[in-house]
């Protein structure tokens, strides 16, 4: 298995060309929405501030501070997005990078950048245009939704500078879950809950406009594909956790995103979002990294899953909201899981039944915690007074999905020996076979791979038994050039690998392992995986780890407080849950070239 993109500049993460392109795209829209804008305000910075608000008012319906909030912040997304998988796919096939500010990285830091100034952006528009919404202190108007999104895009930016000092402190980490790198990747992936919730306190209903309806539904794939951004280490086709990470990972995202989608959108809507996800993800439409280097295989397809919460809707109703949620969650850990099984037998890394019955019993809990948290979720953004969940159901399920994220986290080594014999072929490859000590070694494996990276692309090849304790790698491997090579075992929970060959790395002081036949003994595979790593400080990991903690507190109490607030105090709902059309709170009116406030109440709640 050969993970690379054909057609492909090979030095396209070094070019600066995608990244002028979005950045040129955006400061257009902007100059044209400025243009096209009307405001009366006095002051010329005010007048800029409210000129594209009114534009896309104009356009979209939608209130001029949400539209702002919303559009910057999920621009900044895109951005952050493509730079996040151009990196990853550069370290991936190539290694360390030579400089703190590539291409990749910019646009990363751009793009975070934007999603916190989306938030200081919705602040200005709403106190400019004195629009009913928010925390108010003074002239100032803080919508409650922003003050999550502008924690996230805070703190996400703040983890790149703490990122450089990490490697600087313990060197390159090659992984996607160290503390800073989650700290970015989750300030970004969780702007689009925030966006959500934007529209939510705007009163933006998905049945009002066309816009409306666009916009929710892009909120709604953002919120699923936020979820989805940390299975990345699978995705990319090196994981260096265990592997049952994933269909428990794959059971949050569904649990929550296609449960809270169900509830705001209506029937069907869902199913069509996710159906078009994987068309998307066949086109490759959601592989946009620049370099082309390595392709990442989506890790779930969320159909089964679809169908499933479609189904329990269509049968048993919604209005049970608890009841809803548990055979939604029971559903998607189940027959949902069933269909990632079938999609993951082609996966980087297949799907053995060494997963059972593990994956199933993580995976119904953490599915029924998350689809609880997803009807919670999805009643504010539908805007009803209340979500039918008691409180220490909420809680029982937060502690359920933070209890089954911490269960796989462990990555132990097994005493186990290996015989490696090592046969060159043509064109710098060879046949690797290996025999074990003790024979049953890998009996039970959840992966036994040969894998090269690092040389230009990732090559994967199974161990395929040949005899008792005998295996030998489904195909040649590179064992030449840049390429680290290696023959990696991982078993419940033990991740453990030996070298088949490593080149020399004098800036880091390490000697070339030959690919040679050897005895040698597996261990931990992260000596191999994160080579360049190195001893630092403990203190400044404990450090970063308490900040992760804390700042993670953080945004749990903004979402849960911007939820609470921007709930009215009565609401009107179709039987099947979706919010009823007659909501537009704090519609920004225009007249006579001049941004108002409007306040039109839901159907049913008095104007204030």
């Amino acid at each position: 298995m050969i993970a690379t993109a054909a057609g492909v500049a090979t030095k396209g993460a070094d070019s600066w060309v995608p990244m002028l392109v979005m950045v040129g795209a955006f400061l257009a829209i902007v100059a044209g929405l400025t243009i096209r804008g009307r405001s009366d305000a006095t002051a010329w910075w005010a007048r800029l501030v409210l000129r594209p608000a009114d534009s896309l008012q104009r356009l979209t319906g939608i209130p001029g501070w949400a539209a702002v909030t919303v559009g910057i912040g999920l621009y900044g997304l895109l951005i952050a997005g493509a730079g996040f998988y151009s990196d990853v796919s550069w370290h991936i096939a190539l290694g360390r990078d030579k400089e703190l500010f590539t291409p990749p990285h910019t646009e990363i830091v751009l793009g975070l950048t934007l999603i916190f100034l989306a938030a200081v952006a919705g602040v200005a528009v709403a106190s400019l245009s004195k629009a009913d919404v928010g925390l108010r202190w003074r002239g100032l108007r803080v919508p409650w939704s922003t003050i999550p999104l502008g924690l996230l895009g805070a703190s996400a930016v703040m983890g790149f500078p703490l990122d450089d000092l990490w490697h600087a402190r313990y060197g390159i980490d090659v992984t996607m879950w160290s503390p800073t790198h989650m700290l970015m990747i989750l300030g970004a992936s969780f702007s689009g809950l925030a966006s959500w919730l934007v529209l939510a306190e705007a009163g933006v209903s998905p049945r009002r406009t066309g816009w409306a309806r666009g916009v929710h539904v892009v909120a709604a794939w953002l919120t699923l594909q936020g979820l989805v951004a940390s299975q990345g280490e699978f995705s990319f086709g090196v994981p260096q956790f265990q592997q049952l990470y994933l269909p428990v990972l794959i059971c949050l995202a569904a649990g929550f995103a296609l449960v809270a989608s169900r509830l705001v959108l209506g029937p069907w809507w869902t199913l069509g979002i996710v159906v078009v996800n994987v068309v998307l993800q066949q086109t490759r439409l959601l592989n946009p990294s620049s370099d082309g280097l390595v392709q990442t295989r989506a890790g779930g397809i969320y159909v089964v899953s679809a169908l499933v919460v479609e189904g329990i809707a269509l049968l048993w109703g919604t209005q049970h909201r608890l009841r809803f949620a548990m055979l939604s969650g029971l559903g998607v850990g189940t027959i949902g899981l069933a269909g990632e099984w079938w999609w993951n037998q082609h996966a980087y890394q297949p799907w053995h039944a060494s997963l059972l019955p593990d994956a199933l019993i993580l995976g119904v809990i953490v599915a029924v915690g998350s689809a609880v948290l997803g009807v919670a979720f999805g009643s504010s953004v539908a805007r009803e007074p209340s979500h039918g969940i008691p409180r220490a159901a909420l809680v029982v399920a937060g502690v359920a999905v933070l209890a089954a994220l911490a269960w796989p986290f462990p990555r132990g080594v097994g005493r186990v020996d290996a015989d490696l014999a090592v046969r060159p072929v043509a064109g710098g490859k060879a046949e690797v076979t290996v025999r074990l000590d003790p024979p049953g070694a890998a009996d039970d494996a959840r992966w036994f791979q040969a894998s090269a990276w690092q040389g230009g692309s990732l090559v994967l090849a199974e161990m395929k038994k040949t005899g008792p304790g005998t295996y030998r790698a489904d195909r040649p491997v590179p064992v030449t050039g840049r390429f680290k090579t290696l023959v990696r075992l991982h078993r419940g929970s033990e991740l453990m690998a030996v070298p088949v060959r490593l080149p020399a790395d004098p800036e880091i002081g390490k000697a070339e392992i030959p690919a040679v036949d050897r005895h040698v003994r597996f261990v931990n595979e992260r000596q191999y995986l994160l080579r360049e790593t190195h001893g630092g400080a403990a203190w400044f990991a404990v450090v970063i780890d308490g900040l992760l903690v804390l700042v993670a507190i953080a945004w749990v109490t903004a979402f849960a407080v911007a939820s609470q607030r921007i709930r009215p105090r009565r609401a009107s709902h179709d039987p099947d849950g979706a919010l009823h059309a007659g909501v537009d709170v704090a519609v920004v009116g225009v007249g006579a070239g001049r941004v108002e406030g409007v306040a039109e109440a839901p159907a049913g709640v008095e104007r204030r």
